[in-house]
């Protein structure tokens, strides 16, 4: 690239931090309902471990009516029992319960974390406890409103875990922009797929920021008469343009806006990394095309901005289609300066189809 910071470059550079901090805001703004309930109400569900070493799940069940609380608590052994003296603060909770195989009663002592939407605790009998944590039931949070007013229920969690991982087949489809019907070596290109893996965290359920790795290129032309100009410094019909690169995105989801209770949820992203680059004259990974002392080669950087939809499959499983627009900053003006007949920056169009699993 030429001295100084490329324009091309500041305005990659501003348009993804604009993008990044749109998609955080319409996270934080229109879907704060998709992460936490603002009470304990629901159901809860927990796994303690038993005298016998045996791992069981409790499903500890709180409702509301009027001022009053009322709950149960349910688990494979001893069935449904409800609780007594259950007491229900903003961080507190506490409540005594009997089974019917048990000659004295427990008692219950633990924390609710709004912010967590967390339930956390310990059973004790004669001394001895048992702690639990409570993850709640998908769909049953409870967000409280105005006095006397119905509770409202928010749109369900489509995200249940922190991380991801997403594995993408690509297809790329070259993308020419051309000046005068002239054809440089970029306006060459053929459609090729390609692939890449990326690894995302989910900052909340509807915005996630990730890093990708992803292998990919352009194959070119067999015409003749296009090829003619550049057969000189060896470009041919078996040249592929490699493009490999490493970038960081961010993704915000639209679904719990747009289409709350369906399987899609649509997004928006946007990248900004560095890719490297050469176009090679036989194929992958050969010698590159040269133009006098300099190889058509380099590292620099690549920016993308697409649209895509999730689709769930199970909770911790989604298939992810998406159409983005690529732009690699392949030119550079000091080593080859005719850049309106030679050599220039390399846009594309990118269809992606890939799977995500989450942990």
């Amino acid at each position: 690239m030429s001295q100084g910071i490329h324009p091309r470059v500041r305005y990659a550079v501003v348009m993804m931090v604009l993008c990044g901090t749109f998609l955080f805001a319409t996270s934080v703004l229109y879907v704060p309902s998709a992460l936490a309930g603002s009470t304990p109400a629901g159901q809860w569900v927990g796994e303690i471990k038993t005298p016998d070493g045996d791992k069981v799940d409790i499903t500890l069940s709180l409702g509301k009516e009027g001022s009053t609380w009322t709950g149960t608590l349910e688990d494979p052994t001893m069935g449904e029992t409800g609780v007594s003296n259950l007491k229900v603060t903003e961080t507190r909770i506490s409540f005594t319960f009997k089974p019917a195989s048990a000659p004295f009663p427990l008692h219950f002592s633990g924390s609710y974390v709004a912010g967590d939407d967390r339930v956390t605790g310990t059973f004790s009998l004669h001394g001895n406890s048992r702690f639990v944590r409570f993850k709640r039931v998908p769909g049953s949070e409870v967000i409280a409103g105005v006095a006397n007013a119905e509770p409202r229920i928010p749109a369900r969690i489509r995200h249940d875990y922190k991380f991801g991982i997403t594995g993408r087949v690509n297809y790329w489809m070259a993308l020419h922009v051309t000046q005068d019907d002239v054809l440089t070596m970029n306006d060459l290109t053929r459609g090729t797929p390609n692939f890449d893996f990326s690894v995302k965290w989910f900052v909340m359920d509807g915005f996630n920021v990730f890093v990708r790795y992803y292998q990919g290129g352009f194959n070119y032309t067999d015409d003749p008469l296009k090829l003619e100009p550049f057969t000189g410094m060896g470009l041919n019909g078996e040249s592929f343009l490699e493009l490999n690169g490493l970038e960081i995105g961010v993704m915000g989801y639209l679904g719990n806006i747009m289409m709350p209770n369906s399987k899609f949820n649509p997004y928006l992203t946007g990248t900004l990394g560095q890719t490297s680059w050469s176009l090679a004259q036989n194929g992958r990974g050969s010698e590159p095309v040269a133009d006098g002392l300099y190889p058509f080669e380099g590292d620099d950087m690549a920016v993308s901005f697409g649209i895509g939809t999730e689709y769930e499959i199970t909770q911790k499983m989604a298939l992810e289609f998406e159409w983005a627009w690529r732009y690699f900053m392949t030119e550079d003006d000091e080593r080859w300066p005719n850049t309106e007949e030679v050599w220039s920056n390399t846009p594309a169009w990118s269809l992606s189809a890939g799977f995500t699993i989450g942990f």
